[in-house]
């Protein structure tokens, strides 16, 4: 659900907006490393990290004064991988498709267990006891269409009956742009690819999941 695009411009506006930030490519597809050598304007290092052992053997080696950004692949692909950054992520966020196959995928998938789950199990392996907080992230939305907002009602509220999980979903919406579609393994140099990702980093500042820069 456009993950990779997400997270790679995402680092982009970190380091605009003047953190250290430094990436870990946890998708055995290791499409974000690959991106970073390819762009040529790529703002930090990105470590090949798709181990399942990615509690043990990555996160001790972090530098924790920086932002330290992880590109997870899909759970229900990678699972073992992705219980183990969830055993030591301090914020996760989702990318969905305001489209009812990439709801349900998240809701009530065909196959593998649903993203609430997972998450939610992971509480037993973290220090504090709790899941890490997380957020959805609607990505690309048709200028003007009534999706958006629907999916965002429905992942708010649980669901049309109140049943599945509740989710918080960010007020930042990513556009469908072809700029953003095709911006994997290029430079950031569009206008496009860096309104929605400035306006993200403003939000997470806000929300307290970034600390402000001075």
């Amino acid at each position: 659900m456009g993950g990779t695009t997400n997270t790679g411009l995402l680092t982009y506006a970190l380091a605009r907006a003047g953190h250290a930030v430094t990436c870990y490519d946890a998708d055995e597809s290791l499409q974000l490393l690959a991106w970073s050598r390819e762009a040529g304007d790529f703002p930090c290092t990105v470590h090949e990290a798709d181990t399942p052992a990615f509690a043990d053997t990555v996160y001790p080696e972090m530098d924790h004064t920086r932002i330290n950004v992880v590109d997870a692949g899909h759970a229900e692909n990678h699972p073992d991988i992705v219980d183990s950054v969830l055993e030591v992520a301090d914020l996760v966020i989702l990318t969905l498709s305001p489209t009812n196959p990439d709801y349900e995928r998240l809701t009530k998938p065909e196959r593998g267990t649903a993203l609430a789950k997972v998450i939610k199990r992971s509480a037993a392996l973290r220090e504090t006891g709790e899941p890490p907080t997380t957020y959805v992230l609607l990505n690309r939305c048709q200028a003007g269409a009534a999706s958006p907002a629907k999916y965002a009602d429905l992942l708010r509220n649980g669901g049309k009956d109140g049943t599945l999980p509740k989710w918080n979903v960010l007020s930042t919406q990513i556009p469908r742009r072809e700029a953003i579609a095709s911006a994997v393994g290029f430079p950031c140099d569009k206008r496009e690819r860096r309104a929605p990702y400035d306006a993200l980093v403003t939000e997470l500042t806000q929300r307290g999941h970034l600390p402000t820069v001075r």
